[in-house]
């Protein structure tokens, strides 16, 4: 089956495990992945990865709400550089989290990440972490195309989001979540997207995440769900391109 890892960051790899995906990626179903930088440090390597394989990544650029603090006052006019050289670039990763200071901070930077957003007509990768009660703020700032990435809140959360019409991007992490069955089941089916966050948030404890368990999570939704893992496949899939302006 066919499939597209919605948010990975190759740049925090080991090289040669970030090479050795790429190598993977066609053997395994793997046809795209959006390598999300997130500050202005890593914009140059997602760059980099998106002009070596052009047919197989497609970069994203932004400023991460962990690396606000710090930030030039030149990032606008960098980003704006990226956007303008790489035209199926999204924006991203950007967001909020309520467990990271600088709050204020971040909230300033996601709204001019979301206005860029708009501005340029490109979808947007969001954090949000124990931010729910500040997102209604930023509905009416939203582009067109939007997505929670790695989501693994409460079912409660999604209603917001999906009525504002966002995707809902899930990894390996929903798996551990009490209410997955619910979860799932409030998503409708073209809203769900996949992805690993690798190397992050790996399935068990010490390993490094790939975008090669996505099908586990893929099968974990069929069952949920009680359809055809081939035709939630080719709809998920659908979903990413459509998702990605591909």
């Amino acid at each position: 089956m066919d499939f597209i890892d919605l948010h990975i960051h190759l740049q925090d790899y080991e090289e040669n495990f970030a090479t050795d995906i790429v190598k993977k990626a066609q053997k395994f179903g793997l046809k795209k992945m959006i390598c999300a930088a997130t500050s202005p440090k890593d914009w140059d390597k997602v760059a980099a990865f998106a002009q070596n394989f052009p047919d197989l990544i497609v970069p994203a650029f932004g400023v991460h709400p962990w690396h606000v603090a710090g930030i030039s006052e030149q990032w606008q006019n960098l980003l704006k550089s990226y956007l303008k050289a790489f035209p199926h670039a999204l924006v991203g990763e950007t967001g909020l989290d309520g467990l990271k200071p600088d709050f204020d901070l971040q909230q300033n930077l996601f709204s001019a990440q979301l206005k860029l957003a708009r501005e340029f007509k490109r979808p947007i990768i969001i954090h949000s972490v124990k931010a729910v009660g500040s997102m209604p703020d930023f509905w009416h700032l939203m582009p067109a195309k939007f997505m929670i990435h790695s989501f693994n809140g409460r079912a409660e959360h999604l209603h917001d989001i999906l009525s504002h019409g966002g995707y809902i991007s899930f990894s390996a992490s929903i798996l551990k979540n009490r209410d997955i069955e619910k979860i799932v089941k409030t998503v409708p089916l073209n809203k769900i997207l996949l992805e690993s966050d690798g190397p992050y948030q790996a399935p068990n404890k010490g390993e490094l995440s790939s975008p090669f368990f996505i099908p586990e999570i893929l099968q974990h939704f069929a069952s949920i769900l009680r359809a055809d893992i081939e035709e939630l496949s080719r709809q998920i899939y659908q979903n990413s391109l459509e998702f990605i302006n591909d």
